[in-house]
């Protein structure tokens, strides 16, 4: 592999875009879990949590070599941030700015979307609760109004034959 830092710039970039790609799929899922939950659909919404989860992992692979290209670079040009490549003048530079700037904003909606939706899963837990303390108090009174007749042991048995 070549060692200038054009090269991995140009690496960096294509991980950012993978990664953009996998976050716009983990948007839509995560509005189809809004769905999902306002519908009460839980299989779907168990579907939806395991097809983000695969993407997760994907993501974190593709985060794996981003550090590894960045470290690269940064030991390379003797940076500290993507920050300080603007003034370095090396060929993508910008591109990777603009895209770890759309990355952040992906980032920001699906966290907003999270939070929302966590909070809609707890109000359907909650109310999930509560119809089965319902169903249960009704049990325990069913039966306190209806016992079942106990039954007394026989002290006396009959051996003959």
């Amino acid at each position: 592999m070549d060692n200038s830092p054009e090269k991995y710039v140009d690496r960096l970039n294509e991980c950012l875009a993978k990664k953009y790609k996998l976050l716009a799929q983990m948007l839509s899922l995560t509005e189809s879990q809004t769905k999902a939950l306002e519908e009460g659909n839980i299989e779907a919404l168990e579907a939806l949590i395991n097809d983000k989860q695969a993407a997760i992992d994907s993501i974190d692979r593709i985060d794996e070599q981003f550090e590894t290209y960045f470290q690269r670079l940064k030991q390379e040009l003797k940076v500290k941030s993507l920050e300080e490549l603007k003034g370095a003048g090396i060929k993508g530079s910008k591109e990777l700015q603009e895209l770890t700037s759309k990355v952040m904003s992906l980032i920001s909606q699906i966290s907003k979307l999270e939070k929302e939706n966590n909070d809609k899963a707890n109000r359907v837990l909650n109310s999930m609760k509560k119809e089965i303390k319902q169903i249960s108090q009704g049990k325990k009174m069913r039966s306190a109004y209806s016992p079942v007749p106990p039954q007394t042991p026989s002290y006396f048995i009959d051996k003959k034959k």
